[in-house]
């Protein structure tokens, strides 16, 4: 692909102009918006409890890894 490189003074342009150009076609992807937990009293964010729950799956796992490496005869 080539790409010409237009210089906003060559071209008679200001940057202010070249960037708001630019800015213009720059796509935005559409992501979700990071927002607070509702102030209603009604408990802990749904986020937190499921972050709580994958760190406590993993560091269960890990734990039984640990005993069950423990417990394995050790072979001479």
């Amino acid at each position: 692909m080539l790409v010409a490189i237009v210089h906003p003074a060559m071209s008679g342009i200001t940057m202010e102009e070249a960037v708001r150009q630019k800015s213009k076609s720059i796509t935005r992807h559409s992501e979700p918006e990071l927002t607070l937990a509702p102030q209603g009293g009604s408990g802990p964010d749904p986020r937190l409890i499921e972050f709580v729950r994958l760190l406590a799956r993993r560091a269960a796992r890990e734990w039984y890894e640990q005993i069950a490496e423990e417990r394995r005869p050790k072979r001479s």
